[in-house]
């Protein structure tokens, strides 16, 4: 019996859209025009191919999908135009195509195949395990494969509203959970310790912002978090809503070498989740509704208050273990606090 998509406590945004998720997954062992084809006969809709590489499926059943080998120069096919010189001709049947074809089977085992779908909206993520099941059938391998297999499930739900008292309701929550989250997902060690993809929030940031205390504008918001924070690897990274409220602040604060990469969207990108497609009890429901423990936290402010008082609590008997005594602490917290109220939780 699959599981279940649990909704959070906000459905709607300020102005009465329902809220929608986008999904990126991170796989090894798939060929993007295969893999491509397979979803298009699964989920309809109507098939694009810019390259090997590269390949869209427009008003399929989940909406729009772009699927691709995971590497700006691929991608962008900057290459074609060389090769064109020395008179490859690209296009089917071509030479062009032949070598396009090879490099993405060769490839394929280094450089992850992306599959990223256009926003959900919440009641319909069912739907992706329509998707799942092909990526499944064609031997998609995800983070537990291999120790160089630092994939991830990349969440990017919509924000309800781009309030200064929102934004900040949500840093915290995701703090006072991070912890607990990587101990009940088990989340891989390469990710954690092998790549900074995931890196959590430095520790003199957590201090600075769970604290009920702390009441900034959303300037200060901004600049406090990229000050600590000037770059897309974190677990939950806030640029793109920060871009999309102040562009021009962000771009002055994050790494030089990230700035062309950060797109504004009115949406969390929450990096967390190992994508273990393949896995036999891995669930994609389970990571979200770990998301949704986030949510709860968030708009539950007498909850998140007790949280906070917790956390200061502990915070000052934290020591080399900080992690596995904050775990403790949140499990219990969850457990006599959160359950009472919304009810058991499939996931703890």
């Amino acid at each position: 019996m699959r599981k279940m998509f649990k909704m959070p406590p906000i459905m709607s945004d300020k102005d009465g859209n329902t809220r929608c998720a986008g999904f990126e997954f991170e796989l090894g062992n798939l060929i993007v025009e295969e893999i491509a084809e397979a979803l298009h006969a699964k989920l309809g809709g109507e098939l694009h191919k810019t390259s090997p590489f590269q390949v869209r499926i427009r008003h399929s059943s989940i909406g729009s999908l772009k699927i691709e080998r995971d590497t700006q120069y691929l991608s962008s096919l900057a290459y074609r135009d060389w090769l064109n010189r020395l008179g490859v001709s690209f296009g089917p049947g071509n030479e062009g195509e032949y070598l396009e074809k090879q490099a993405d089977k060769i490839s394929c085992q280094l450089i992850p195949c992306e599959i990223v779908t256009a926003p959900i909206p919440f009641d319909k993520l069912h739907r992706l395990n329509d998707l799942l099941e092909v990526l499944d059938s064609f031997g998609g391998k995800g983070t537990q494969e291999a120790i160089y297999y630092a994939f991830g499930l990349h969440i990017n739900p919509s924000v309800p509203e781009m309030s200064c008292e929102t934004l900040l309701a949500y840093i915290q929550a995701f703090i006072l959970l991070n912890d607990w989250i990587i101990k009940q997902a088990d989340t891989d060690i390469s990710r954690r310790f092998f790549t900074k993809y995931i890196d959590p929030y430095p520790q003199q940031y957590a201090q600075l912002v769970i604290d009920t205390q702390y009441n900034p504008d959303m300037t200060t918001l901004i600049d406090d978090y990229l000050k600590y924070n000037p770059t897309r690897n974190r677990a939950l990274d806030m640029l793109p809503i920060f871009f999309t409220i102040d562009a021009e602040r962000v771009i002055a604060g994050v790494n030089a070498s990230e700035r062309n990469l950060i797109k504004g969207r009115p949406a969390f990108h929450y990096r967390l989740p190992d994508c273990r497609v393949g896995e036999k009890d891995w669930a994609i429901e389970d990571e979200w509704n770990r998301w949704q423990l986030i949510e709860i936290i968030t708009y539950n402010t007498s909850l998140r208050k007790k949280f906070i008082a917790l956390w200061q609590k502990e915070q000052a008997k934290f020591k080399l273990d900080h992690r596995s005594s904050w775990v403790a602490h949140a499990s219990q917290f969850i457990k006599n606090k959160i359950q009472p109220i919304y009810g058991d939780m499939s996931i703890i």
